[in-house]
């Protein structure tokens, strides 16, 4: 789905707000210091003080979507928040650190589902119109394990591939099984009795098995409707 190159509500449109969403993501694990590993604060402090005002000047450009991804404001906030990953790759790596408990592999999901929608910012906007689904990744993934979730009635833990990495999405989708193909979008990592799913699969219908994994470039229909309503609430608590 090509876009149409026209000046943009910048203020309204859903890739710039779920930004400004994941930059509200980093700036809590941030100024909580949620980490749980020695890391320099000051310097994140310093970045996302920097992105949130570049991202005053993207957020009120009103240009044309492919001249917002070329703006240096947008640029420097991709650049500087690169930067911030490298300092959490780091520091987990000097530390040898692994997440001890659900709570803090949310917290890293959450900083890294952040680091995901500043990477892909500009290519959404130079490749998507403003239809709000596609302000987020939509992945073609394959099951490679599924269990039952303990306790729960209808939730099952399934690891799923989209050729790039392991995912781990918590779902009540009847049927779920090996090999089985299906849509999911890379939505903020959530808790769900006690295990961390970090993306949501789209609609129950099982992908055709030919569908090549990763990331779609023409979703299903439904898939993208499901999307736009997971998208809208993560506007709704912004705007």
């Amino acid at each position: 789905m090509r876009k149409v190159v026209s000046s943009l509500d910048t203020a309204k449109d859903a890739r710039i707000i779920v930004l400004e969403d994941a930059l509200r993501r980093l700036n809590e694990i941030v100024n909580n210091r949620k980490l749980k590993f020695h890391i320099e604060y000051s310097k994140l402090v310093e970045i996302l003080q920097q992105a949130g005002s570049l991202l005053y000047e993207v957020k009120y450009s009103y240009l044309p979507a492919d001249q917002v991804a070329d703006l240096e404001a947008t640029n420097k906030i991709v650049s500087s928040l690169a930067g911030f990953r490298q300092i959490i790759d780091s520091a987990k790596k000097s530390t040898g650190y692994s997440a001890a408990t659900t709570k803090e592999a949310l917290i890293l999901a959450e900083a890294y589902y952040s680091f995901r929608i500043i990477d892909g910012f500009q290519h959404k906007l130079k490749t998507y119109d403003d239809e709000p689904g596609r302000a987020v990744d939509l992945l073609a993934v394959e099951i490679s394990q599924t269990q039952h979730v303990p306790e729960s009635k209808n939730l099952t833990e399934c690891r799923c591939t989209d050729g790039m990495r392991i995912w781990k999405i918590v779902t009540n989708l009847p049927n779920v099984k090996v090999g089985t193909k299906l849509v999911c979008a890379v939505l903020p990592p959530v808790e769900m009795m006690n295990i961390l799913s970090e993306a949501m699969f789209l609609g129950g219908e099982p992908l055709p098995e030919s569908t090549k994994i990763g990331l779609m470039e023409n979703p299903p229909t439904t898939a993208l409707d499901q999307a736009r309503a997971q998208v809208l609430q993560i506007m709704k608590r912004m705007i």
